[in-house]
């Protein structure tokens, strides 16, 4: 073979690998985008979410790949004002060993990240109800670690400023707002001081469960709750095949 035969045969064989190149990028970006549009129509429809409700999709690894093997190995959602197990805030979810074949969006375990901010909180509250949070409006902020919760309740006509530094945190599966402080007027109570108290106090120092762990749909489990940057921030693990069913997480409630 002469030279220039050479040459013609390398650049035949470089315009070809450039060509399969093209191809399986294009390819990926197709499957990509087209798995990523197909994840975020089910989720729309099995949670009757609104037409342009904006839900962040990202699938680790190559997709054509995992298309090829039947499950995507690393799946993420993200959007923002979403109910989860009656718990309604921006919610982020990664699950992992996702069927792409059929309806059943079953994953093989899995983590859900739910951030509720003060308006968030303020509603859960509302549902929750009772004991002294049925004493008058409460006002919620989130400056952490604890939530501080306020209100005013009224004692023979006169208004009693309440505020309540309580820690979220999670018993039983529940997740809760242990009070650690209470103040009445200028008078700072901790749990001990109640508990001391002449008269029963000790309802006060009561943790207050605002999502029952019980309640929760199946395959969900709660894992932790604590503030993170002025947000109630919930985790909860999925078990295998929790997310098979995913509208009855629109639909359940754990208030």
């Amino acid at each position: 073979m002469t030279a220039r035969r050479r040459v013609r045969a390398l650049i035949a064989a470089g315009v070809a690998i450039v060509l399969v190149v093209a191809v399986l990028v294009v390819g990926e970006l197709v499957a990509r985008r087209m798995v990523e549009q197909r994840v975020r129509e089910t989720i729309v429809s099995e949670l009757d979410l609104p037409a342009d409700q904006r839900i962040d999709v990202g699938v680790g690894g190559i997709v054509l790949a995992q298309l090829i093997a039947g499950r995507l190995d690393d799946l993420s959602v993200r959007s923002d004002d979403v109910s989860v197990g009656g718990l309604s805030g921006d919610v982020a979810i990664r699950a992992h060993g996702v069927p792409v074949r059929g309806e059943d969006l079953g994953a093989l375990g899995g983590t859900a990240r739910i951030a509720l901010d003060e308006a968030d909180v303020d509603a859960l509250l509302d549902e929750v109800g009772g004991g002294w949070l049925s004493w008058g409006d409460i006002d919620v902020s989130l400056p952490g670690p604890a939530a501080e919760l306020s209100t005013t309740a009224s004692l023979f006509g006169v208004p009693i400023p309440l505020a309540f530094s309580a820690v979220p945190g999670v018993q039983d599966g529940d997740v809760v707002l242990a009070p650690e402080s209470i103040r009445v007027g200028g008078l700072e109570l901790t749990a001990d001081t109640l508990a001391q108290a002449p008269i029963d106090l000790s309802a006060l120092a009561e943790p207050l469960v605002v999502c029952d762990g019980d309640a929760l749909p199946d395959g969900l489990e709660v894992v932790s709750a604590d503030v993170e940057h002025a947000e109630l921030v919930v985790r909860l693990s999925l078990a295998d095949g929790a997310a098979a069913d995913i509208r009855a997480w629109a639909s359940a409630g754990c208030v």
